[in-house]
C-alpha cells in the first residue's frame, strides 16, 4: 500500500514532483514508497509565502523531517499528516499601546511593570526595560524584598501564574522568573511554583527555587503534587491506557505498576513501549477496542506514531476499575 500524504494550513494550490494535485485541505496525495519527492504550495493570496518542500520517504515512512514553516505527523497505517505555518504577510494589526501594570518606589528611582501587548516590561523607562519571559499578562504587582536592591513581581499569564525576582540596583535585571498554575514569591525572594503535568490523573510538580551562598538561584527542592489536591483515578479501560503511559512519563513507577493485572510484567511491557513524548489519541479507523499512539520526535519538525493495542480486564482498585493486561503493538491494514 502507497503512503498517503494530506496537506493542510495556508489556503493554496498543492503540486507534487510538478504535478498539480488539489488544493490545500482537500488533496489526498499518493507517494512513492521510497525516494526523494518535492511538494509546492502556491498560496492563493499573492502576498503570502509559497512553499518547496523535500520530503524523503523509506519504505512507505517519512524520514528526516521537513524545514521551513511546516510541520508532520507520521501516523500507523501509511498516513502522513503535513500543516504548513506560513503566514500572510497583508496589513498588520495596530499594536496595543503599553499599559501600566504596576510600579514601585526603589533607593534607585521608580520602577514600572508595563503590559506591551502581554508581555510584560521592567525598568524605570523604555530604553533601559528588560522583558520578563512571559505571553499573556494583564494582572501584576510588585513589593519590595528584605535583601536590598530586589523586588518581586506576580501576576497571571498564559500558563496561569507568575512570580519574578527583579534587580533594582544599576541596569535592571531578572534574576529569576517562574510560570505555572501557582506561583509566589515570599519576603526572602524564595519563589514556589506549581506546574501541572495536564494528565489524565491530575498530576503536577512543586519546585521551590531559592538564592545560594552567592545570591545564584537554584532549584532547592522539587516535589510531586496533584494538580486538583488528590488523583483523579480513571474511569474506563481508555482513561486506564492513557494514565498508565503518563505515569511512565511522569516517573511514577510505583502507580504505573497499580495499573497492570499483573504488575511483575511491568519492566517487559516498559520495554516493550520504549521510549515516547507523549501518549497521542489515534485518528478513527472503524477498529474496536483500546488502542493509543506513543508519538516521539524522530527529526527536524516531523512527529512519528506507533499504535499500541491494549487489552484490559475488570477489577477494581483504588486507582480505578481496570487494569491492564496485555499490550501489543498494533498493525495497520
Amino acid at each position: 500500500m502507497l503512503p498517503m500524504l494530506t496537506v493542510t494550513g495556508v489556503p493554496g494550490l498543492i503540486y507534487l514532483n510538478g504535478r498539480f494535485c488539489g488544493e490545500t485541505g482537500a488533496a489526498a496525495l499518493p507517494l512513492a514508497r521510497e525516494g526523494v519527492q518535492y511538494l509546492e504550495l502556491r498560496p492563493f493570496d499573492p502576498s503570502a509565502r509559497g512553499a518547496v518542500l523535500r520530503l524523503k520517504v523509506v519504505d512507505g515512512k517519512l524520514v528526516e523531517g521537513v524545514s521551513g514553516d511546516a510541520f508532520a505527523v507520521q501516523w500507523p497505517g501509511g498516513w502522513i499528516a503535513l500543516e504548513l505555518r506560513g503566514k500572510a504577510s497583508g496589513p498588520e494589526a495596530p499594536e496595543a499601546q503599553p499599559s501600566l501594570l504596576a510600579s514601585i518606589h526603589m533607593p534607585d528611582g521608580q520602577y514600572l511593570l508595563v503590559n506591551e501587548g502581554g508581555i510584560p516590561s521592567f525598568g524605570r523607562d523604555a530604553d533601559e526595560a528588560v522583558l520578563l519571559p512571559l505571553e499573556g499578562t494583564s494582572e501584576a504587582s510588585l513589593k519590595p524584598l528584605n535583601e536590598h536592591g530586589l523586588c518581586a513581581a506576580e501576576g497571571d499569564c498564559a500558563e496561569g501564574r507568575f512570580a519574578a525576582v527583579l534587580r533594582t540596583q544599576g541596569t535592571p535585571e531578572i534574576v529569576h522568573c517562574v510560570a505555572g498554575m501557582t506561583a509566589q514569591a515570599d519576603s526572602l525572594g524564595t519563589l514556589r511554583c506549581v506546574k501541572s503535568a495536564g494528565d489524565t490523573v491530575g498530576h503536577a510538580t512543586l519546585s521551590v527555587w531559592a538564592p545560594d551562598a552567592y545570591g545564584q538561584y537554584a532549584l532547592h527542592s522539587r516535589e510531586a503534587a496533584w494538580q486538583s489536591g488528590g488523583p483523579h483515578w480513571p474511569q474506563t479501560p481508555q482513561e486506564t491506557a492513557r494514565a498508565w503511559l503518563e505515569a511512565l512519563q511522569f516517573g511514577a513507577g510505583d502507580e504505573a505498576a497499580g495499573y497492570l493485572l499483573r504488575p511483575e510484567h511491568g519492566q517487559r511491557l516498559v520495554e516493550m513501549v520504549g521510549a515516547f513524548d507523549a501518549a497521542v489519541d489515534l485518528p478513527e479507523d472503524g477498529t474496536e477496542g483500546v488502542r493509543l499512539g506513543v508519538a516521539r520526535l524522530e527529526g527536524e519538525n516531523l512527529l512519528a506514531v506507533r499504535r499500541l493495542d491494549f487489552t484490559l480486564a475488570r477489577q477494581s482498585s483504588v486507582q480505578g476499575n481496570w487494569k491492564i493486561e496485555s499490550i501489543s503493538e498494533g498493525v495497520c491494514d
